[in-house]
C-alpha cells in the first residue's frame, strides 16, 4: 500500500458528492448534517489519487473549534463522526460512522 500525503486543508462544508452519500447510502437524515464540517487531505491510496475525509461537529467542544486541517483530529479521534475517502477519477464514496452524534439540542 502506498500512501503519500499531498497536503490538507482547513475546515469547510461537507462535499456534495460525500453529502449525497451520507444522505443516501448512510441514511443520515439532512438536518443532522448542517453544522458539520470537513477536513480533507489529497494522496494515493493504492496507486489511485483520493481524498481523505473527516467529518466532525465543530461546536461539540473547544477541542473541535480548534480543529485547523485534518492532521488536527489525529490527537482528538473521538471528534471524528464520519471518516473516509473517495477516488477522483471514479468518484467513488467510502465512509463510515466512527462516532455517534450527539443530539442537537433545540
Amino acid at each position: 500500500m502506498d500512501l503519500i500525503w499531498l497536503g490538507g486543508e482547513g475546515p469547510k462544508d461537507i462535499p456534495s458528492l460525500v453529502y449525497a452519500y451520507l444522505v443516501t447510502t448512510l441514511e443520515v437524515p439532512p438536518e443532522d448534517l448542517t453544522r458539520l464540517r470537513s477536513v480533507q487531505k489529497m494522496s494515493f491510496w493504492d496507486d489511485k489519487l483520493v481524498t481523505f475525509i473527516r467529518i466532525y461537529d465543530p461546536l461539540t467542544s473547544e477541542e473541535a473549534r480548534q480543529v485547523k486541517d485534518f492532521s488536527s483530529l489525529d490527537q482528538h479521534p473521538e471528534l471524528v463522526l464520519y471518516e473516509g475517502y473517495w477516488e477522483k477519477e471514479s468518484d467513488r464514496v467510502y465512509l463510515e460512522r466512527k462516532t455517534a452524534p450527539k443530539p442537537q439540542s433545540q
